[in-house]
């Protein structure tokens, strides 16, 4: 798999999480009887959400730039530099 393609999936996956982190973070009575949790512990889990997010999507560029050497099936993203010529 490409590691742009793997970055770009694993984006859009910690951008689902992050927002559902706030989603849960901001709840209220409804949505908490709704998922039948109490509201201090949505909003735990939305604030763990929030946390964990950037963090998984660091470590997933982390891989796929080859910062935590090669992993097999994912090719590394290599950033070429500019000569100017």
């Amino acid at each position: 798999m490409s590691g742009w393609a793997f970055l770009a999936i694993a984006t859009l996956i910690c951008a689902g999480v992050f927002a559902n982190g706030v989603r849960f973070r901001r709840s209220d009575d409804r949505l908490a009887a709704r998922l039948r949790l109490p509201v201090e512990q949505l909003r735990r889990i939305g604030g763990l959400f929030i946390v964990a997010a950037p963090l998984a999507w660091l470590l997933f560029a982390a891989l796929c730039f080859g910062l935590l050497g090669r992993i097999k099936g994912i090719s590394t993203i290599q950033l070429v530099s500019g000569s100017g010529s």
